[in-house]
């Protein structure tokens, strides 16, 4: 009788996650850029994402944008120790970073800290998109880059940006 009944759980279990796989294509660059290790209870105020034509060594600009939405600024976010930039319109779900990363970045935060990405090995993937089983997306995945001149494994976190803010330049204080 208990195997019964266990064995007819097992199939209803099954029948339930029984579902379409469902593929989203997503032409953003990355989602997020994550600053980790924030150790600061300032909040980034002015963000600067500018592009440059790859090995370049920052000479040849091609486009500079500063729309980011900030996140985890608010009190109930010093707990994860991080800030959350997104490249939104603001009001918007819109993106203006789009497409397959095919240049370096030079990012500044407040005039005073800058990171200088470069090296950015990024390709059109399908991963999971974190909600239910099924439901994936394709989207460009970011598996490695350099900042500053050190070299990031980025596997763990590929639809974002994920960067120590000790790796960061002080350009003013």
């Amino acid at each position: 009788m208990d195997t019964l009944k266990y064995i007819s759980l097992i199939v209803l279990l099954i029948f339930i996650n029984c579902k379409r796989i469902t593929y989203t294509k997503d032409n953003s660059s990355f989602d997020n850029i994550i600053l980790r290790d924030w150790n600061s209870s300032i909040c980034p105020k002015k963000i600067i994402y500018e592009r440059y034509v790859k090995n370049s060594n920052f000479k040849k600009l091609i486009k500079t944008d500063s729309i980011f939405d900030t996140r985890d600024c608010e009190e109930g976010y010093k707990t994860f120790n991080q800030r959350v930039l997104i490249p939104y319109i603001l009001g918007t779900e819109q993106r203006f970073i789009t497409g397959k990363i095919d240049y370096d970045v030079r990012l500044v935060l407040d005039d005073s800290l800058e990171f200088k990405i470069t090296f950015i090995n990024n390709k059109i993937d399908t991963v999971f998109s974190g909600g239910r089983p099924g439901d994936l997306i394709i989207m460009n995945n970011i598996k490695s880059l350099i900042v500053n001149g050190y070299k990031l494994d980025n596997t763990k976190s590929p639809l974002n940006i994920d960067i120590p803010t000790k790796l960061g330049k002080i350009i003013k204080k």
